[in-house]
């Protein structure tokens, strides 16, 4: 199981964008990568409010939350890792099988996938239908419920890029495989006592070598 940001080409410089767009929406200046890193959150609003330190207000929540969205908007979609689709293919090759869930909303995301012509290649892709989560612990449970019956008894990994990932895999009984590519600083994610991948195909060997060990 992917979480789907880690895989994208461009997405961390547009995330640190995104961001610094919510924040001067706030009157806050603009930061770097490695303090998007160090205080990721899976919002906006709650990343902002790391940054800054404080609790936003309602208010600045709609505004941080505008603002990040709108500046997403007005881009065209990211484009998957070069060696991405290639590599997934061989994984489906040798018997595994992939599925998407990510906290972006379910339609952006299934047209997303579907314009990148790679939506074949996963069994089911699942996005947000409801209100803004700050956890992937429920979604995952409804997520890997709805896998069961595809794929029986055999062992899910999730491969994603945030401290998130990792605590609602365990809370699933599912392996986490944290990758250090995405908007999460490798020093943090290290931090939760899983081995860390530095690149996707470090993390796909260790997610097919756990599954095989199962």
């Amino acid at each position: 199981m992917w979480g789907w940001r880690g895989t994208l080409a461009d997405d961390v410089q547009r995330q640190v964008d995104a961001v610094n767009a919510a924040l001067t929406a706030l009157g806050a200046q603009p930061v770097d990568l490695d303090t998007v890193r160090r205080h990721f959150a899976t919002s906006a609003p709650a990343l902002c409010a790391a940054i800054l330190g404080r609790a936003l207000t309602d208010r600045e929540r709609t505004q941080a939350s505008v603002a990040f969205e709108t500046y997403h908007s007005r881009l065209p979609p990211a484009q998957i890792m070069p060696g991405t689709k290639e590599l997934l293919t061989r994984l489906i090759r040798s018997g595994c099988s992939h599925s998407v869930l990510s906290l972006s909303a379910h339609t952006c995301l299934t047209q997303h996938i579907s314009g990148l012509g790679i939506d074949s290649l996963f069994l089911r892709v699942d996005g947000r239908t409801g209100p803004s989560s700050r956890s992937k612990k429920q979604p995952l449970a409804k997520h890997v419920k709805m896998l069961r019956p595809s794929i029986g008894d055999r062992p899910i990994v999730l491969i994603g890029d945030a401290v998130d990932d990792v605590r609602a895999a365990l809370a699933n009984q599912v392996h986490p495989v944290p990758y250090a590519g995405g908007l999460t600083h490798p020093d943090i994610l290290r931090r939760s006592g899983v081995p860390v991948a530095e690149t996707l195909a470090e993390a796909a060997a260790i997610a097919v070598a756990h599954a095989h060990a199962a």
